[in-house]
């Protein structure tokens, strides 16, 4: 019987090979003939996959969101504030995977300057955070949760930038900022939202 070839799981190893360089020698360096090398594969075989660069740079993005869509898929807090919290905790760089992910995804942005593809799946998923932590924080609101006035689809912008910077400054200094450190920061940011958590007596 013929193989039965498994043609999205061919894509994702390409595209974390796309990862590797990227990583390894930044993305100036992703290349059909790059990839190709890293992967393992024909540059004929790789172009069956991707003909363009750009097709598999956008590819290579979209998998990294995949991924972290799937993470916050796997959320089990029930309360808002544990969410978000969570939410926060899962974009940033804590382990090795995922500051190398934070790192690809850096990289894949500044190239988005010049490339309208990935601007346009940059934005994809800018919007989809937005409107998840927007829905949030109207859930919260309703249920008057959140602090009084508080706007949620400005909240949520706000939320979106705190956790992008606390993220870059993890990445680019990680000396003065670690994961912990920014996670007390998103912490603080809560509390500003939400309250003090309550303390249940001994």
């Amino acid at each position: 019987m013929p193989k039965t070839v498994d043609h999205q799981a061919r894509r994702r190893e390409l595209a974390e090979a796309v990862w590797r360089v990227v990583s390894t020698d930044g993305v100036h360096r992703v290349s059909v003939r790059s990839v190709a090398a890293e992967s393992g594969w024909s540059t004929g075989s790789l172009r069956h996959y991707f003909p363009t660069q750009d097709a598999l740079l956008v590819f290579a993005m979209e998998l990294l969101a995949d991924r972290t869509r799937d993470r916050l898929a796997a959320i089990e807090e029930t309360d808002i504030r544990g969410v978000l919290r969570r939410i926060a905790e899962i974009m940033l760089p804590g382990t090795p995977e995922v500051r190398v992910e934070v790192e690809v995804w850096l990289a894949l942005l500044a190239r988005a300057q010049v490339d309208v593809e990935l601007q346009r799946a940059e934005r994809h998923n800018r919007e989809a955070l937005l409107t998840a932590l927007s829905g949030l924080l109207w859930r919260a609101a309703a249920q008057g949760e959140l602090t009084e006035g508080r706007d949620p689809d400005l909240e949520a912008v706000r939320l979106t930038a705190a956790i992008d910077g606390l993220t870059l400054a993890c990445v680019y200094s990680p000396e003065w900022i670690g994961v912990d450190l920014a996670l007390a920061a998103i912490d603080r940011h809560l509390d500003d939202l939400f309250g003090p958590p309550s303390t249940l007596p001994a």
